[in-house]
């Protein structure tokens, strides 16, 4: 099958309470319109001063959530798909606004950390753990103008907490449940002399389910319809952990020193319904290993009205999969190999900022990057049935954004970008906002308008199925917005609408562009399509009683479409909704009850002969509760499924059923 796109999704439609400031500032707690920094602009600023839609959530709320708490907090955030195949450790999608994963920039701590050798160059959010984070922060719709190639669609950036003068903090969490889940963490940070710190590290295991079939009610086949699956294992263990460390030297009153690391890793069990034995589908042999890692240094002085930022940054992915009878030599002879891929990413980027006081200020900067890719097979014939892939590519870029704040009621932002990437394409982007205040009534009116691009991949260009003189994918999109608090500020409404299109898509197809090689193969890569996507975002939250009950939700319509077939994007629903109550009535309990509502998604049978499918819709009821014993520890339980609902993010994959988690937390 050839599709130009494989967006991903998440959920239909609840109403009703779900944020803090604008849409999800929008968070866990309360707060006023100034009081949440975000870096839609690449500074700290307060929500109120952005006209850009933003997300933040705080590292409170993913906690709650154990290991997989990033995936369960996006969930919540409108115009988020979050699509898992199957278990907590397997390959997880996140998409913004219909899009598709790779055309949405994720960060930790301001560094991108997408899979260089993968196909479209997006994070598997599988692969993370919920390890001391402060916050995560999405800025939607297209970001390229300030963050360049992949943030098409959008920014994730997740940030990890850092150490504070005064402040000694240990925390341990252990925690253990349903589908022999296990898992420990610890955290600790704190300050010395000139010096901050925090750390942490984590492990979690699961026993997990047979993902491909598991609570699947229809039969299925294995080998592209060779004959009916075989019986499902018991098990299908994953094994997950990941470390962190995040520390500040200060030098003096302007100048100070970061930096940073995190570490992440999982191995899991897989299945392979392709396999053309019913032995090899389920077969132990089958593995998958991948390692995360990046970190940076970044200077930071401020002299006058500059303030200066220098940042030397490095990521690596490295994964293999080891799976039975996947591999071919010449005569077409199968044999059991391993396929590793191992993408890198280093560069320096230094920004500035000039602040001119009552006329705005001044953002500027400028990256050099090299990005390099590889790919190997063990065994490998050496007959010429494996093409191994080594590339590497730099692009440089400059980009500048002024603000101009008028009148104490008007902010807006002229922004622009240019990527050249070493013999390759050189793309300009461009955005601007404006954010309009009428605190008389609690209102502020925003409004963006920007295009975005997004390079081809080094696997897209350079690989046996590449062209390297493809061209960059470009989209350009608006969106408008208000947010209203009411009832003295009990009661914070967003509302956003947007409209983005898409162009020069690439795809994979059997085309007059491909050569003789690749014709043989199936195909290539190319540009074609177009896309359109559209859509509401509707965001509340509500103190329904002060200190005893308070509700939040949020509701998303997409409607996003291939303009040039008129087909729907795989797995974007075009409903999706959350809801959920926090009960503070009895003194250290705390209860939260959550509902994930799901419209139905359009799909594909990829392993058998249903061709185009439509999902069903869900209801998904989870239930957190948290009870603090003394200063020192606070006991939770977590319940997920508690309906049982059956149903499918990915179709044959299913999900886990009524889950229970249970653990104790110690602060120190």
């Amino acid at each position: 099958m050839v599709t130009l796109k494989q967006p991903i999704g998440c959920a239909l439609a609840a109403l009703l309470a779900a944020a803090l400031p604008p849409n999800f500032a929008r968070a866990q707690e309360p707060a006023s319109l100034g009081e949440i920094t975000v870096t839609a602009d690449r500074i700290d600023e307060p929500v109120n001063a952005t006209g850009s839609d933003v997300t933040v959530i705080p590292g409170s709320r993913i906690q709650q959530w154990g290991a997989n708490g990033v995936t369960e907090v996006l969930r919540e955030a409108v115009g988020v798909n979050v699509t898992q195949n199957g278990g907590p450790s397997s390959l997880t999608t996140v998409t913004l606004r219909g899009a598709s994963a790779g055309q949405a920039l994720v960060m930790i701590d301001g560094v991108p950390i997408g899979n260089v050798s993968g196909t479209d160059g997006s994070l598997d959010f599988g692969n993370l753990s919920a390890i001391d984070i402060d916050r995560i922060e999405i800025v939607r719709g297209p970001q390229s103008s300030l963050y360049g190639s992949d943030a098409m669609s959008g920014v994730i950036n997740i940030i990890t907490k850092k150490g504070k003068k005064g402040e000694q903090r240990r925390t341990v969490t252990v925690e253990g449940g349903s589908y022999g889940t296990i898992q420990g963490a610890a955290s600790a940070s704190g300050a010395s002399d000139n010096w901050t710190y925090a750390l942490g590290v984590t492990n979690t295991y699961s026993a997990g389910f047979p993902s491909y079939g598991y609570r699947v009610d229809r039969p299925l086949t294995y080998g592209f319809g060779l004959g009916p699956l075989p019986p499902l294992p018991n098990t299908m263990p994953s094994d997950k952990g990941a470390a962190n460390g995040n520390f500040t030297y200060t030098i003096g009153p302007n100048a100070s020193v970061d930096f940073g690391f995190n570490v992440f890793g999982n191995t899991l069990r897989l299945a392979d319904p392709g396999a053309s034995l019913p032995a090899d589908v389920f077969s132990p042999y089958n593995t998958s290993t991948t390692w995360i890692g990046d970190g940076f240094i970044r200077a930071n002085a401020t002299t006058g009205i500059l303030t200066n930022h220098l940042t030397v940054f490095a990521n690596t992915t490295d994964s293999s999969n080891r799976v039975a009878e996947q591999c071919y030599d010449a005569g077409y002879n199968a044999f059991n190999c391993t396929d590793s891929y191992r993408g890198s990413r280093w560069g320096a980027e230094y920004q500035g900022q000039l602040a001119f006081g009552t006329y705005g200020s001044l953002i500027f900067g400028a990256r050099n990057m090299i990005e390099s890719m590889s790919t190997s097979e063990s065994p490998n014939p050496g007959d010429g049935s494996f093409t191994p892939v080594g590339a590497q590519q730099t692009t440089n870029s400059v980009y500048g954004e002024y603000r101009l704040p008028l009148l104490s009621r008007l902010d807006l932002t002229f922004g622009g970008r240019v990527d050249a990437i070493q013999d390759g394409q050189t793309f300009v982007t461009g955005r601007v906002t404006a954010a309009y205040h009428i605190d008389e009534t609690g209102t502020k009116l925003r409004a963006a308008f920007g295009n975005g691009a997004k390079a081809p991949t080094l696997y897209q260009r350079f690989s046996p199925y590449g062209d390297p003189e493809l061209q960059p994918e470009t989209n350009v999109g608006g969106e408008i917005g208000v947010d209203q608090k009411l009832f003295h500020d009990r009661l914070t409404l967003s509302a956003t609408a947007y409209n983005t299109f898409y162009t020069n898509l690439i795809g994979f197809g059997l085309v007059s562009s491909c050569s003789a090689s690749q014709a043989a193969f199936g195909g290539c890569y190319y540009n074609v399509g177009t896309e359109q996507t559209r859509g509401v975002e509707v965001t509340a939250d509500a103190s329904l009683v002060p200190d005893v009950l308070h509700a939040r939700g949020g509701y998303t319509y997409t409607y996003a479409e291939n303009t040039q077939n008129g087909t729907l994007q795989y797995y974007v629903p075009r409903n999706a909704g959350y809801l959920s109550l926090v009960y503070t009535g009895v003194p250290n309990l705390e209860v939260e009850p959550r509902l994930l509502l799901v419209g139905p998604r359009p799909a594909y049978d990829f392993y058998g002969s249903a061709g185009h499918v439509t999902l069903a819709g869900y209801a998904r009821l989870d239930c957190i509760v948290k009870y603090k014993i003394n200063d020192t520890f606070t006991a939770f339980v977590r319940g997920e499924n508690l309906t049982n609902a059956n149903y499918e993010l990915v179709y044959n994959y299913g999900t886990p059923g009524v889950s229970v988690y249970a653990g104790l937390t110690a602060k120190f």
